[in-house]
């Protein structure tokens, strides 16, 4: 009787720890979700092909010259 009774007490402890955690881990994810949310809605839609999240330095210049640079003719 004394081993069954620690069974159930143990597991009562933890199946109340096991969905304390996976509610915990709901919230967090359901927070994080929200919070993506709302800051695309300030930043504006994100770039997918920005994998290092630092922007697109080294992609492509924001400018192109206006200068060309022509031949010079022989004299």
């Amino acid at each position: 009787m004394d081993n069954t009774l620690m069974f159930v007490i143990g597991s009562v402890i933890f199946v109340a720890y096991l969905s304390g955690y996976l509610m915990m881990v709901h919230r967090q994810n359901q927070l994080q979700i929200e919070e993506e949310k709302n800051q695309s809605l300030v930043v504006g839609k994100t770039d997918e092909v920005d994998v290092d999240g630092i922007g697109n330095y080294g992609r492509f210049p924001k400018e192109k010259s206006a200068k060309k640079k022509t031949k010079k003719e022989p004299n």
